[in-house]
């Protein structure tokens, strides 16, 4: 039996002994979150949620939103870092911010005071509007920022650096986009270490498919 084959059989041994041991959880409905390293495919997960049903929100989509339709949080973000950081449709270039704040951390905590008390404000409301129901967060910084007791089960997708780094440069990153956004967050051991339920995305996309099935199926045993 090759490497692969052992992982998978030992990763979706340990999904369904999660699964089962979180049978004790008699609510109406549950609140998911998912996390995990940068590049290590948390996104693929979430979609895949919500293309079978499952209600799901993306942190980082609630940034963007923010970031390109809240004229609130583009005043300030632009009267604060200035022109260089406007686009040409007058929202902000997400880009030209980046390469500011993960250079530096006073910037990068100035942003995060500005975005994050309305991020964690969607979520909330997002998260009541579906109450009745498994519903899935995504947060990439979960742990970071200290939110995972206002979620029942937390979902970690983790992967080696070397191909979460392969993933991020096909999507144009530079190693240096790659290592300052690293350094924002906690290695994936003990992302997983925290976690009730640990996705691997190390081998194939069928590979991930299998643990995503075993999830997906204890999630909708919740649906209401």
């Amino acid at each position: 039996m090759n490497y692969l084959a052992i992982l998978n059989n030992v990763i979706i041994f340990f999904l369904i002994v999660s699964i089962f041991f979180h049978r004790f959880l008699c609510i109406e409905g549950l609140k998911i979150a998912i996390t995990g390293g940068i590049g290590c495919g948390k996104s693929t997960v979430l979609k895949y949620l919500e293309a079978n049903g499952v209600a799901c929100l993306s942190a980082d989509a609630v940034v963007r939103r923010l970031l390109s339709e809240d004229s609130g949080v583009i005043e300030s973000v632009i009267e604060h870092f200035g022109e260089a950081v406007k686009n040409d449709q007058g929202s902000v270039d997400r880009r030209a911010l980046a390469k500011i704040v993960f250079q530096s951390k006073s910037e990068l905590e100035w942003l995060e005071s500005v975005l994050h008390p309305l991020v964690r404000a969607s979520c909330e409301a997002f998260l009541r509007v579906h109450h009745a129901e498994p519903a899935c967060v995504e947060i990439p910084l979960l742990f970071e920022k200290r939110l995972e007791k206002d979620y029942d089960l937390i979902v970690s997708v983790i992967c080696t650096d070397a191909n979460a780094n392969n993933r991020l440069r096909d999507k144009g990153y530079s190693e240096t986009d790659i290592a300052f956004r690293r350094q924002q967050q906690l290695p994936n051991s003990i992302k997983a270490e925290q976690s009730n339920i640990v996705l691997s995305n190390d081998g194939s996309l069928k590979f991930l498919e299998q643990q995503m099935t075993t999830l997906l199926s204890y999630l909708k045993q919740h649906a209401v």
